[in-house]
């Protein structure tokens, strides 16, 4: 018998076979190049997150979470202020400060970035699924990406807008899901109801579903407008009905209709906050995000034959009204535009193969967007006058301040005079008392007197801090190149005297 005599080389078919084996890992690793945008789309609001303190809204927002986990109740009344002390106060945010205080208290002051960037990023994630859903490549999904990533960090606060944003999103998702399977629109009421306890935008929510009732009864194409998989009329319509109905599960029953709408058609809030006046079209960004969807719209419509879907179409337009009316509808238009411009792509075919060349392009721009100094989480922001604050801590009295610091006073826990809580001052005097203080249209110290005002803690330099430096029944307790703290004449001082405290001076911030 002769003996077996092994090859000096492996079987050839081995070899491919492991070159097989290892192209198919590769393969696996591979990512789309679009998955870069997408990243980069995340990353926006975490870059600005680190690098921004805590500022406005934020601070009252957590105050009134800490009150009611400490109370085990809703606030239903003002306890901040003390000129409306015991004013009925209905919002549906209440549970945004609910859950942004519980947050904190769980996780630590991370909690604020979570709730800020962390919402952004599962927003522009959730957009990104829904381009996807609706047919779009990757390549131009990341470029929808990086429009919404853009909008909501333009708008990253604390807030419980960026909730909202993410809810939008969901339920576009979970319509467009619908149209395929219509058990997934079980989860549309109960969305409603957490959406209702969150924010006001709710009321934008139900215009989407009636567009879609709407759309419902619409034929199938009427030229270029195309409506594809439409809900079933009927589920349409009880779809539309159960989530109004879902809306009334909170605290204040119709309460919370009267406050969004309340909000949104107050004069007041409209003439003296920016975000619900037109846009600004001298900033860049702004401008980028309004203008270069509306051209690209338009370019499709004009010189593309492909259909266009009413729906999302109809959305986009009034979106696109309410933004140029208030910029601060402009997250929802990038949102609902990306639902639009993922079926009208100008990219039909991609051709960039995915490739793991992507990984270290990630880690690169994940190093660059994130490396840098960073403030950290909780931290009030440069604006806020910390250390003016301290001081009237420790001298109780009350105080008058700005609109905007007025915020950090009741977090912590200073009676103020005002606060961001804007919708809830005006219908009382209080707001146009304040307004003529602060424009010395009328006499400062006839308000601040029926007031008992003791302290006055305004910008340093500004119109009421230079009348008052000049006015014998204030004088000056600490300044900063900042702020500067007046004190009532007529007021004790801190060892029981009517006398003056000398200042106390400082270049630093607060």
């Amino acid at each position: 018998m002769l003996a077996t005599v092994e090859p000096e080389h492996p079987d050839i078919s081995d070899a491919s076979t492991a070159d097989s084996g290892g192209r198919s890992i590769w393969r696996r690793l591979a990512l789309p190049v679009g998955s870069i945008g997408v990243v980069v789309a995340c990353l926006l609001p975490w870059r600005t997150a680190i690098r921004t303190g805590q500022f406005d809204d934020s601070f009252w927002h957590h105050a009134a979470g800490l009150w009611m986990i400490q109370h085990h109740a809703v606030m239903t009344r003002d306890v901040f202020s003390y000129t409306i002390t015991g004013h009925s106060w209905i919002t549906p945010e209440w549970g945004y400060g609910l859950l942004l205080a519980e947050t904190v208290r769980v996780v630590g002051p991370v909690g604020f970035w979570l709730l800020s960037a962390g919402m952004a990023t599962l927003t522009v994630v959730t957009v990104a699924v829904l381009c996807r859903m609706h047919g779009a490549g990757w390549l131009w999904t990341g470029v929808l990406s990086i429009e919404v990533g853009a909008a909501v960090t333009l708008f990253l606060d604390d807030r419980p807008q960026v909730v909202s944003y993410f809810l939008v999103a969901v339920l576009l998702v979970l319509l467009a899901a619908g149209r395929r399977r219509r058990s997934v629109l079980v989860a549309t009421p109960f969305l409603f109801v957490l959406w209702a306890n969150l924010h006001g935008s709710f009321l934008l929510g139900l215009v989407i579903l009636a567009l879609e009732a709407v759309a419902a009864y619409l034929p199938a194409r009427m030229g270029r407008l195309s409506v594809d998989h439409p809900l079933v009329r009927r589920d349409a319509l009880l779809l539309l009905l159960a989530s109004g109905l879902a809306t009334l599960v909170n605290p204040f029953g119709f309460g919370v209709y009267r406050s969004a709408l309340g909000v949104s058609s107050n004069a007041v809030v409209r003439q003296l906050i920016g975000e619900w006046q037109s846009p600004d079209f001298h900033d860049t960004t702004t401008m980028a995000l309004i203008v270069v969807p509306l051209v690209l719209t338009l370019a499709y419509l004009l010189f593309s034959k492909g259909p266009v879907p009413t729906a999302e179409l109809a959305l986009t337009v009034f979106l696109l009204v309410a933004t140029l009316d208030a910029v601060r509808f402009l997250p929802y238009l990038a949102i609902a535009w990306c639902a639009l411009a993922a079926r009208c792509s100008p990219l039909p075919r991609e051709t960039l193969r995915p490739s793991v060349l992507v990984w270290p392009v990630l880690v690169l721009l994940g190093f660059a967007f994130l490396s840098g100094p960073v403030v950290p989480a909780g931290q009030p922001s440069a604006s806020v006058p910390v250390g003016a604050v301290d001081y009237l801590a420790a001298h109780p009295g009350r105080v008058f301040s700005t609109y905007l610091w007025n915020d950090y006073l009741v977090y912590r826990g200073v009676p103020d005079f005002i606060d961001g809580r804007t919708e809830l001052f005006t219908g009382t005097p209080v707001f146009d008392q304040y307004l003529a203080v602060n424009g010395l249209t009328r006499d400062p110290d006839a308000v601040l007197r029926r007031y008992g005002v003791e302290y006055v803690l305004w910008p340093t330099g500004s119109p009421l801090a230079v009348f008052l430096e000049h006015d014998p029944a204030w004088t000056v307790v600490r300044r900063t190149d900042q702020s500067i703290v007046f004190r009532s004449v007529s007021a004790s001082a801190p060892d029981g005297s009517t006398s003056p405290t000398p200042a106390a001076v400082g270049n630093g911030q607060g």
